[in-house]
């Protein structure tokens, strides 16, 4: 059975000019960057190139002997040479460690938003500071994420998605070094500037490597469950820190030793990325019937049926750029999706961030206790991402779950505002997160298939550091009313948030509804 084909030129006769060097390869051996080439079936045909085809071609042995000799194996003359156009967890065998090692980036990330929320009373009185001032955290970490979303596909190009991987773990490095000093409160946002450098690099170039993966919105549920379910581990360790007379700054130590494991695991986890993801785009390419595709026959006799392209050097693709930045910003899909994701993240963090002093200072809660509720949101952040994400997804599909998600969570919020109860608001903002959860896998790997592939990875970079830079933009918004209005202001910009979020939403094309779109509401719906 041929598996692979490399089809070089010589001279050998009117037909085998262009067949003569016929070299049969394992599936697991062709692995090479170097030429573009791969067998893949096309139905094609070319008549014989002279009168003594027919002697010529008894005389080509490597097809011959590649041929299948048993006649049972005739009746399946045309098969797929290659069905397999993305990479696997398996395939190149590194992914799982890739794969692995990502989910602890994601738990330190997880950890690193968490535990803010818990915390911010605790820097508030430290520093003896206002909610204006202390909200320059996320004013810091805003900047660095819009910083990155208009430069990544700049960095990316010069350096590639391995030192880039690297580069953000070195950052978050630096970040909990500065925030974990508990210096001049300056030196602090400073951290949180680097910290917003390095996760909007670190989540644009993890993101863009999980969904280049065979079932890749599984992987991202799951690495953004690990995410959830270190936002709920932190604030749980850093109450009980604080609890027992430790320094809230010390905390920051803690996600220093991940950071420098991380740092050290992925680098050598990322080596050689970019020959992978080159290999498997050309394939996927060569799929989509792109040049430079084969199509060959099983049986000898029927080889004057096939039609071979010449594959000079020279007719090899060259490597084109991965960002085409003018492209994407004039395609309104791109903003539509980073203006989802900016409002959907804004939303997430800041009720996160902000729901234990909205409790501590508006409703009069228990200090020592209060601080859990922050671990009760992220849990059911974790869980959605966990077990709902897949099931929801196969089930009811992207679109629809996120149009009765975002509806639920309205509804929940309104009741963790008005109750006054704060157990109740407290099993309120926990069901929140539960619904909120699935939401960014599913808007990510619904974008993949949204997005024309000339555009997807550039706009995948934008709309992941764009879009999250709306955890800090928002955050911050909230803490800047609040020194005015009070902290029950977290509600409505709350409210805000997932309105303009659905707003965003159907204005996307409703790729998953099967048969035409005849009326306004099969187009929503």
């Amino acid at each position: 059975m041929i598996d692979k084909v490399d089809l070089h030129t010589s001279t050998v006769g009117p037909l085998t000019d262009r067949l003569s060097s016929v070299r049969i390869h394992e599936p697991e051996k062709l692995h090479s960057n170097d030429h573009f080439q791969r067998s893949i079936i096309r139905e094609t045909t070319v008549p014989c190139a002279s009168s003594g085809c027919d002697e010529q071609q008894d005389s080509l042995s490597p097809i011959d002997m590649a041929a299948p000799s048993s006649t049972a194996e005739a009746t399946h003359q045309e098969e797929p040479v290659e069905e397999q156009l993305k990479m696997t967890l398996r395939n190149p065998k590194r992914n799982f460690m890739r794969v692995s090692l990502s989910c602890i980036w994601f738990l330190m990330l997880g950890m690193n938003d968490g535990v803010l929320g818990a915390l911010l009373p605790h820097i508030e009185s430290h520093y003896n500071i206002s909610y204006a001032i202390v909200s320059l955290i996320w004013l810091g970490n805003a900047t660095g994420f819009i910083l990155i979303a208009f430069t990544a596909h700049i960095i990316d190009e010069k350096l590639g998605m391995s030192k880039m991987v690297t580069m953000s773990c070195a950052l978050m490095v630096v970040e909990f070094a500065l925030v974990g000093s508990g210096t001049r409160f300056p030196v602090v946002v400073v951290g949180f500037f680097f910290g917003g450098l390095g996760a909007a690099i670190g989540l644009s170039q993890l993101n863009l490597f999980l969904t280049r993966l065979e079932s890749g919105e599984k992987y991202l549920g799951l690495c953004h469950g690990v995410y959830g379910l270190g936002a709920c581990l932190a604030p749980i360790i850093g109450t009980a820190m604080v609890n027992a007379g430790v320094e809230w700054n010390f905390f920051y130590f803690v996600l220093l030793g991940i950071a420098v494991i991380a740092a050290v695991t992925l680098t050598i986890a990322y080596q050689d990325i970019e020959k992978d993801l080159d290999y498997w785009d050309n394939i996927e390419k060569q799929a989509q019937g792109e040049d430079h595709v084969v199509h060959v026959s099983r049986d000898p006799e029927t080889l004057e049926s096939i039609e071979l392209r010449e594959l000079h050097n020279e007719d090899l693709p060259t490597r084109e750029s991965k960002h085409d930045f003018k492209a994407t910003l004039q395609d309104y899909r791109s903003w539509a999706i980073c203006i989802f994701i900016f409002f959907y993240q804004g939303a997430e963090v800041s009720m996160g961030g902000w729901m234990v002093t909205f409790l501590l200072n508006y409703r009069g809660g228990d200090e020592y206790a209060t601080g859990y509720v922050a671990s009760g949101y992220w849990a059911g952040i974790a869980v959605g991402r966990f077990f709902l994400t897949h099931k929801l997804m196969s089930t009811f599909g992207c679109r629809r779950t996120l149009i009765v998600a975002s509806i639920c969570i309205m509804g929940l919020d309104v009741m963790a505002w008005l109750i006054p109860n704060n157990i109740a608001s407290a099993v309120c903002a926990s069901l929140v997160g539960v619904a909120i959860g699935p939401i960014y896998t599913m808007a990510v790997s619904l974008a993949t298939r949204i997005l024309p592939r000339k555009i997807r990875l550039c706009a995948l970079t934008l709309v992941t550091a764009f879009g999250s830079s709306g955890g800090a933009a928002v955050p911050f918004t909230v803490g800047m009313a609040s020194r005015f209005v009070g902290t029950y202001v977290l509600h409505p910009v709350f409210l805000t948030c997932l309105g303009v979020m659905l707003v965003s939403w159907l204005t996307l094309p409703n790729i998953e509804r099967k048969g035409a779109i005849n009326n306004i509401f099969q187009r929503i719906w």
